[in-house]
């Protein structure tokens, strides 16, 4: 996807396996493994996010790009639907030219991108930490509840 676009693509993270196996990228630009810090700050600078993971329990990599307001464009997974859906662009993850496709409408339109980016920055102050704090601690509550019979 990233031969087909015309905007620099960046790919963060290891490129080597645990078996040994090794990823080669030819169109973009490999950052390989960078420290969190260092994410964060390119996610800010980015003015687009992609994943095209194919299996998301739950996302944290978009979390943090949409907590930047970044527009996100994520494979058409159930795990992104569900979170992100009217927040996003997504593509079919097994074909390359419907990720360029998006990729290169966002970079030609500035107004969709902010706008993305907005609607992403809302959806990600649904999951903050301390919403999940008070969430989990009713959980826990409600529990003991239980398990004391009321």
């Amino acid at each position: 996807a990233a031969a087909l676009c015309a905007w620099p693509v960046q790919a963060a993270g290891p490129l080597a396996g645990p078996d040994g196996q090794r990823a080669r990228f030819d169109h973009c630009v490999s950052l390989g493994s960078i420290d969190h810090r260092e994410v964060r700050r390119r996610m800010r600078r980015a003015g687009i996010f992609v994943s095209t993971s194919i299996y998301e329990p739950f996302g944290l990599a978009a979390l943090e790009a949409a907590l930047s307001a970044t527009p996100l464009v994520l494979a058409d997974i159930a795990t992104y639907r569900e979170i992100w859906d009217g927040a996003a662009m997504f593509f079919n993850s097994r074909d390359p030219h419907a990720l360029a496709g998006c990729i290169e409408s966002l970079s030609r339109d500035e107004s969709l991108r902010r706008k993305l980016g907005r609607r992403a920055a809302r959806q990600a102050r649904k999951f903050s930490l301390g919403k999940q704090v008070r969430m989990m601690r009713d959980i826990y509550n409600r529990a003991a509840l239980t398990a004391a019979g009321r």
